[in-house]
């Protein structure tokens, strides 16, 4: 909400998912353009403490300048993003839900545990609202799986977190072309 004004702005919300421990990260942001993409999957991957091999992203305008169902066109910026953190950018394939279920599963889950308790909060910064953000999804990593006797978090830590490259030194800064 703009303090002065009163009028609502809306936010969208990046969400990220481990494929093994299912330890998620979520962040709202002002748009899905591509500098807030590039972003959020920036701190996404400092969250994480590491990089994946591969990052298989939605096949979203700001990642992907053409889109076909076997070699979609991933943009420059993502590109370079891709290699300066040393992994792979897969797009899955148009109108193939399949391709990210699980990340799917994980908005469906984020706005039951996350939005849900903060929908009546009014936030006058996109930095409070992450802040609350956090702390929600703080609790939601570490609680149980029904039918695992463990939380995201420890699963992350004992499974995944071995598999991930560590993180560059510096952190990525986007380039802007011009011809």
């Amino acid at each position: 909400t703009d303090r002065r004004t009163g009028e609502l702005i809306p936010v969208e919300v990046f969400v990220s998912i481990l494929p093994s421990s299912q330890y998620t990260y979520v962040e709202a942001c002002k748009s899905q353009k591509r500098e807030d993409l590039i972003h959020c999957i920036g701190n996404a991957l400092s969250f994480y403490g590491g990089v994946p091999k591969a990052i298989v992203s939605d096949n979203l305008k700001s990642a992907v300048t053409r889109a076909h169902k076997y070699e979609p066109d991933i943009n420059r910026s993502l590109k370079d993003m891709a290699n300066h953190y040393n992994c792979v950018i897969n797009p899955t394939r148009s109108y193939s839900p399949q391709d990210k279920a699980l990340v799917e599963n994980a908005v469906q889950l984020a706005y039951q545990r996350i939005y849900y308790p903060i929908r009546s909060m009014t936030f006058f910064s996109l930095g409070e609202l992450n802040t609350e953000i956090r702390g929600l999804l703080e609790s939601y990593n570490n609680l149980l799986f029904q039918r695992k006797e463990a939380s995201r978090k420890e699963l992350f830590q004992s499974v995944e977190r071995a598999y991930l490259k560590p993180l560059p030194q510096e952190v990525y800064q986007l380039k802007d072309y011009r011809r």
